[in-house]
Formats: structure tokens, C-alpha cells, sequence
């Protein structure tokens, strides 16, 4: 009896170690990821780099997407980029430029967000290779902002490793940064919670004006959007820590409120474009949105149906299991189609909030979830998210992403930390997400099997490992292989978007394809022989993705009238509608504006003297072209003979209303015979003539278009200097006329005639007018960004007091510790 006794001590004994043991080399595992962890981070970030983008960093392959879904890396990242190094290098700062459309205000493109700048600084030259720096630049700190944040809200060292790699390669980082501004977003959101963080536990309030400046001047509506999700999680947050004294939570909102405008006031000098943004076509124009999905009821449901909501679920699961690139056989397209996916360890451990012993928290993790899974069920609150200006996801994806992350770490620690994983919810969840994965949708022939498969193996895998990591002795091991095997899932998940895809190699930029094409040599051929100011018309792209490129005379560096833009010139886009050229209601229209290419009656209007043609027997020569004999490669270039130069005159006018009525044919006429002036100043032009509609005729080309031509050449500008921001000449004009420039209408442009300032006025719809007096005249264009001197006021008089509450700080500090 007495031996049992023995050994029953002498077992109590060895567990005693055996459990002591255990803990200590528990302690220790967390002591080297506290200590060691964040060296073991940066590899294992780099590891997945490596092995994903490693085509991409010995420059086999360029980061430029030829499909559907990438070709705005190469109709509209890169031509923006190359344009803005050339024009900063030769003009210095962005402001007019004639390289988009018939021109526009660039201000402040590029100089606002330090990714782009790094591109632009880095030279035209190396644009091809500083964007895909650009992007492992944003992978790297949005891992770095969201790791620090993570740190801020007392989640394990471990845990907080998982979720800055899934943040990092997350859906919308990767796939969504191949637009550039995606991934830009991503590292300001996670800089933006870390700052509040900052803010909220430690009273620092440094960084938060600085996030709250860069995310205004890199996009001002994005103040909006990002501030309405930031809202929601500070309101999250406060539940979350049980944040009961109103006078510190009121003291809270003034900080935010405070330090917000600090923020928005630094960046007036880039922010106060967005009232150029506001009254694009895209938001205020014609081809608004706002009717279309303001009316649509408020809980119905998206009206693709069932594809919609089949996108929105498996994209959880990958960004390629319904098809990568043109492949994509999802709702809308394979960019803009929900971007949730941010690891499958996240929706394995996501439904574990449910396990957690606050009632209280599982209620307000539940209301968080909702507020986010609504404007997916009912399209209405998406649309209401972004003002009813599109059926967009976008940044809204980014959100939904967060908040399951957020939740499913939140599971992860308190899993490790209890070592107590709830094997009810564990297989629930592993039968849920597997039934859903593999339910006979009638349109299930849209999802790919082998990733669909692949997605079972690791979600199984993770459940397994997931309840595993409660066992102690051999919790290290199964960290470590879930630590590993997300490493492999993000490896495999991002291969097929970024390697399985058509790009540019890097031979193919030194050869005669694409933006360098024989157009390079047709082009300075041109300019070596012609000096003066001119457009250009071509009749083929030289962009080499699978949509047509509309932006080649930034990267070409020549002026034309076409142009692919989020926010086109209004008054130019405004001009094409009412010519009938684009279609009045299409927002699609306003956007791939094709200008003039198409419409050879108004290339003498929009001053284009030649154009480049590829083709055997270019359509030009029926419309008073003459072929130049030289000849480059597969480009011929053609002269246009009837000419006209930037600046002409009117001697005749007509109302606009008048001229609304016409037909297109005659609307274009009628630019030949006089200038169109609005209804309400119509009465004020003394001298000049108005215009009888009488003797129109539709058969003008062989009758009267050569005669008014000649009439128009009389009275031009005679340029002796221009530039893109300033132009200046001399005209003669016999009688009193309106000097018209074709120059679409903005008000940055001012105006000296022999020193005196005149107020241009909008005319021919669009464009630049002043009246002239007979005589000789001196006459100067200058070009500065609307609000461009009160912006700069603004942001130096907030950098002035910005920099006096750091030194209040500091000296406050400094008097506390002394």
C-alpha cells in the first residue's frame, strides 16, 4: 500500500515536470517570436515575394497586364507615369497638359502619393521597372502598418504574425494593386488604424493628421469612403473595449474631429482638385449614375442574381477559382469583382467569436459582421456607399476583408492563448464552408475544379491544425506548420494571378512593338521639321494589351484628342456629346473618349495638322490629306491641308440653342461658318455678325469647306512661344472678331491681350473665346490650377500650426519627465 502511495507521488511528481517542462518551453517559443519575430517576418514576406514575383524581379517580365483585367497597367498606369516624369523634367510641376484629349489639368497627378512619386522620380526611362518596385514598396508597408496596428490592439506576437502576412497578400493588395491605387488604399487604411490606435491607447496623436493628409491628397473622395468605414470601427472599437465615460469618449471625437482637419487643411494644397473632380462628367454630368441606382428599392437584390452573390462567396475562397484573367467567368469582371479573399485560415477561425465567453462581445462582432454582409446581400447600400455613382466594390472589398480578419484573429489568439478549440464549431464550420464549396449551382460550370479541390485539402488541413494547437505538448509543431502551411496557400494562391496571366517581357520593351513602335520615328521626323504647335491624329494604337490604348500621345509625347481617364475634361466631354460624337448618356463614353479620331470634318477645328496611319490606303487622303513620301516601318504619315492653326477667328455667331438644333452633320458645319456663344450672352458682341442658317448645306465637303477654311486663316494667332502652361503670339485681325482657341474651356487659363487681362468665355461649347478689336494685338495664355495659391496658403498656414503643436508637445514632454 505504502509503494502505491509512492508511486502515485512519484507520477505526481512527473507530470508536475512534465506540465512544467511543457511551459517552459512554451514561454521560451514565444519569447523568440517576441524577441526574433519580426526578422522571422520580413523573411517569411520575402519568402512568398520570391517565390510569386520572381519572374518580375530579374526583369524577365515586365509588371504591365495584357488581358481585360490589366490592360489599364498599360492603357492608363503607365502612359500616366512616363508623361508625368517627361513633364516634370522638362515643365516642372503637373499642371495643363495637351498630351490627354484636346488637354486638360493634370495638377496634382503623381505628386501627391509617395509610391507614384518614387515611380516618376525614378526617370520616364525606368517607369517600366519602378512600378512593379512601386507595388513590393506597398506589399511591405501595408504589412509593416497593419503588423503595428495589430500590436496596438494586444493580440500574441503569433498571431499578430498571421494576420500582417494575410494582410499583406491579401486579394485586394495583389490582384487590386495591379490598378496602382488598390494597393495604395490598403497601406492607408492599415496606417489609419494603427494612428487611431495610437491615438486611443496612447494618447500619441503625431501620425494621425499625417495618414488623414496623405489619404486627401492621394484621392479627396476618398475621405469620405475611408472616413465612413474608419467611423464604423472607432464606434466598434469603443463597444469592444467597453468604453464607458461619455467625457472621454466626446474628448475622443474632438482629437479625431481636430487633428482630422489638420490633416485635410495640410493637404489643401493637392486635396482642392476635387472640386475639378466634382464637376466631371462621371459624378455631375450627364452620365451620372445617380438616378439609375438611387431608384433601384432599397432591399432588392442585385439584379445579375444569382452569379452575383455565387462571385461574392467563392471569392472568399480565392481570387482565381472562377476563372483567372480573360478567363474569369464571374460577375462583372475579374478586378472589380469582390476582392475578400485574405487566406482561408480566416474563415476556418472566423466563426470562433462565437466560442468566446463575453456575451458582449459576440453581440457587437455579430452587429460589425452585418453592417458589412448587408450592401452585399442588398446592392442598394453599395451603391449608397459610394453616393450612387457606381455598382462598384473596390475599396468596400478591403473592408469585408478587414472585418474577417479582424474577427478570425481574434479567434486564432483566443484559441492559443486558452489552448481550447470548440470542436462543435471547428467541424460546423469545415461542413459549411465544403458544402457551399461544392453545391451543384446551376452555374457551377464557372468554378475550377483543381482550385476548388486544392481549397478543400488546405481548409481541411487548417480545421485539423486548428483544433490541434489546444494540445500543449505539441503545440509549437502545429504552430509552426500552420505558420508554414499559410505560406504555401499565399504562394499558390497568388501564383495563377500574377504568373498565369499574358505580360509584357522584358525583351519586348527594346523592340519595335508597343508605345515603341515605328510611331517613335514617324514622330521625330515630325517635330525636327515642324516647330510649331499642332495635333496629331492616329488611326491605330500602339498599346499592346487586349483593349485598344487611347492614351498614346502621353507616353509618345505628342498632342492628339483622344484620352482613357477616370475624369475627363468636362467641357471637352461636354463639346463630344453635343456634337454627337459620344453617346450623351454613356458614362463608359466619357471615360474611352475616342476625340476627334473618328471625325475628320473637325481635325482642321481641333488644329491637327497630321496623322499616322497604318494602313494600306489610309481614309484620310478622301479628307485633305496628302501623303508625306517618308516613310517609317509600317507607319505612313499624312499632311493635312487645310489646316488651321490654335487660334482663329470669327467674324459670325449663333446661339447655342440655335445651334442645338441642328444635325450633327450641320453642327459640324456651322463650326466652319461661326463661333456658338451662349444663350446668355448672345445679345453682347456689337460688330460681330450673326449667323443665317438659310443657306446650309449638307453637301459641304466639295462645296464650301475649302472656301471657309481659307476665310478662318485669314485672322490667327501668329505663335511665338508655347508650352504646355503658357502660350504667346500676335494677331492681326481687318475687323472686330472673337478669337477662338481651340483649348478646352477651364478657368485656371488667364488671358493678356497687349497686357491687359481679358475674361476668357466658354464658346463652341467647349472651348476658349475672347473678343479682339481690329487691329494688331500682343496676346499671352497662362495656365494655373483653379484655388492653386489658396491651396498652397492653406497648406502652409496648417503645416505652420502643425508644426507648432509638435514643439508644444515636445517641450510639454520634456517639462513632465524633468
Amino acid at each position: 500500500m505504502m509503494q502505491n502511495k509512492n508511486q502515485k507521488t512519484l507520477n505526481l511528481v512527473k507530470s508536475a515536470n512534465q506540465i512544467k517542462s511543457e511551459n517552459i518551453l512554451l514561454k521560451a517559443f514565444d519569447d523568440l517570436f517576441h524577441r526574433y519575430g519580426h526578422y522571422f517576418l520580413f523573411f517569411l514576406i520575402a519568402l512568398i515575394i520570391a517565390f510569386v514575383f520572381k519572374d518580375f524581379i530579374i526583369l524577365k517580365k515586365i509588371y504591365l497586364f495584357k488581358d481585360a483585367a490589366g490592360s489599364d497597367s498599360i492603357n492608363i498606369s503607365y502612359p500616366s507615369y512616363y508623361s508625368l516624369a517627361n513633364y516634370i523634367a522638362n515643365e516642372g510641376i503637373p499642371k495643363w497638359s495637351f498630351n490627354q484629349g484636346m488637354g486638360q489639368n493634370i495638377f496634382p497627378s503623381g505628386l501627391s502619393d509617395p509610391f507614384s512619386l518614387f515611380i516618376i522620380m525614378m526617370g520616364k526611362n525606368l517607369v517600366y521597372y519602378s512600378i512593379f518596385y512601386a507595388e513590393l514598396l506597398k506589399i511591405l508597408c501595408a504589412g509593416l502598418f497593419f503588423y503595428l496596428f495589430l500590436k496596438k490592439i494586444d493580440l500574441s506576437d503569433y498571431t499578430v504574425f498571421i494576420g500582417t502576412i494575410l494582410y499583406s497578400f491579401s486579394g485586394f493588395i495583389i490582384l487590386g494593386g495591379q490598378w496602382g491605387l488598390f494597393s495604395t488604399q490598403a497601406v492607408y487604411v492599415a496606417l489609419l488604424l494603427y494612428s487611431f490606435e495610437k491615438l486611443y491607447k496612447d494618447n500619441n496623436w503625431i501620425l494621425f493628421p499625417l495618414c488623414i493628409f496623405l489619404i486627401a491628397s492621394n484621392q479627396p473622395l476618398d475621405l469620405y469612403i475611408i472616413g465612413l468605414f474608419f467611423l464604423i470601427y472607432v464606434i466598434f472599437r469603443l463597444f469592444e473595449t467597453n468604453e464607458k465615460e461619455p467625457k472621454k469618449i466626446i474628448v475622443l471625437f474632438k482629437k479625431i474631429f481636430i487633428l482630422g482637419m489638420i490633416g485635410i487643411a495640410i493637404s489643401a494644397f493637392f486635396s482642392i482638385h476635387i472640386f475639378n473632380l466634382i464637376e466631371s462628367p462621371r459624378i455631375s454630368g450627364n452620365t451620372s449614375y445617380f438616378n439609375l441606382y438611387y431608384s433601384r428599392p432599397i432591399f432588392g437584390f442585385e439584379y445579375s442574381g444569382k452569379t452575383h452573390y455565387l462571385t461574392s462567396f467563392m471569392r472568399l475562397f480565392s481570387c482565381n477559382i472562377l476563372g483567372t484573367g480573360n478567363n474569369f467567368k464571374g460577375w462583372w469582371n475579374y478586378l472589380e469583382a469582390p476582392l475578400f479573399y485574405c487566406g482561408l485560415i480566416s474563415l476556418v477561425t472566423f466563426p470562433h467569436f462565437l466560442s468566446l465567453s463575453d456575451r458582449r462581445k459576440k453581440i457587437i462582432y455579430l452587429i460589425w459582421i452585418l453592417i458589412f454582409l448587408v450592401p452585399v446581400i442588398f446592392p442598394f447600400f453599395r451603391n449608397s456607399f459610394w453616393l450612387y455613382t457606381g455598382n462598384y466594390y473596390r475599396i468596400f472589398s478591403l473592408f469585408v476583408a478587414i472585418v474577417i480578419l479582424l474577427i478570425g484573429l481574434k479567434s486564432i489568439d483566443n484559441i492559443d492563448c486558452k489552448s481550447e478549440a470548440n470542436i462543435k464549431i471547428i467541424i460546423a464550420t469545415l461542413l459549411f464552408l465544403l458544402f457551399f464549396l461544392y453545391y451543384p449551382y446551376k452555374n457551377a460550370q464557372i468554378i475550377n475544379k483543381d482550385i476548388r479541390n486544392t481549397v478543400a485539402i488546405f481548409l481541411i488541413i487548417y480545421s485539423a491544425l486548428i483544433y490541434l494547437i489546444q494540445f500543449k505538448n505539441i503545440k509549437n509543431i502545429v504552430k509552426i506548420a500552420l505558420l508554414s502551411l499559410i505560406v504555401i496557400e499565399l504562394i499558390y494562391a497568388h501564383n495563377a494571378t500574377i504568373n498565369k496571366r499574358p505580360v509584357i517581357s522584358g525583351k519586348e520593351i527594346v523592340k519595335k512593338v508597343g508605345y515603341n513602335d515605328y510611331t517613335v520615328d514617324s514622330l521625330a521626323f515630325i517635330k525636327l521639321n515642324d516647330k510649331t504647335f499642332f495635333r496629331i491624329n492616329k488611326d491605330y494604337s500602339s498599346g499592346t494589351s487586349m483593349n485598344k490604348s487611347l492614351n498614346d500621345a502621353q507616353v509618345q509625347d505628342f498632342y492628339g484628342t483622344s484620352s482613357y481617364h477616370s475624369f475627363n475634361q468636362s467641357n471637352y466631354i461636354k463639346f463630344l456629346q453635343t456634337l454627337e460624337i459620344i453617346n450623351m448618356d454613356s458614362e463608359r463614353d466619357a471615360r474611352w473618349s475616342l476625340g476627334l479620331t473618328r471625325c475628320p470634318l473637325l481635325h482642321s477645328f481641333a488644329s491637327i495638322k497630321y496623322a499616322l496611319s497604318k494602313d494600306q490606303d489610309p481614309y484620310l487622303l478622301k479628307f485633305g490629306y496628302d501623303l508625306i513620301e517618308k516613310r517609317f516601318g509600317d507607319v505612313k504619315v499624312l499632311k493635312n491641308k487645310f489646316f488651321l492653326p490654335l487660334g482663329f477667328t470669327y467674324e459670325n455667331y449663333i446661339s447655342l440653342k440655335d445651334f442645338k438644333s441642328l444635325s450633327q452633320n450641320q453642327k459640324m458645319i456651322t463650326l466652319y461658318k461661326a463661333v456658338v456663344i451662349d444663350d446668355s450672352i448672345y445679345n453682347s458682341f456689337g460688330n460681330v455678325v450673326k449667323f443665317d442658317l438659310s443657306g446650309m448645306s449638307d453637301n459641304y465637303w466639295e462645296k464650301g469647306f475649302e472656301k471657309d477654311v481659307e476665310r478662318l486663316s485669314q485672322d490667327t494667332l501668329k505663335i511665338s512661344e508655347h508650352g504646355q502652361n503658357k502660350i504667346k503670339g500676335e494677331i492681326n485681325v481687318d475687323k472686330d472678331k472673337i478669337l477662338l482657341f481651340s483649348i478646352p474651356f477651364d478657368k485656371g487659363w488667364n488671358i493678356k491681350i497687349d497686357g491687359k487681362r481679358i475674361t476668357p468665355m466658354m464658346v463652341n461649347i467647349g472651348f476658349i473665346g475672347v473678343p479682339v478689336e481690329k487691329g494688331s494685338h500682343r496676346v499671352e495664355l497662362s495656365f494655373i490650377p483653379l484655388y492653386f495659391y489658396t491651396g498652397a496658403i492653406i497648406s502652409f498656414i496648417a503645416i505652420v500650426l502643425f508644426i507648432c503643436l509638435l514643439t508644444f508637445k515636445h517641450l510639454r514632454d520634456k517639462k513632465a519627465v524633468s
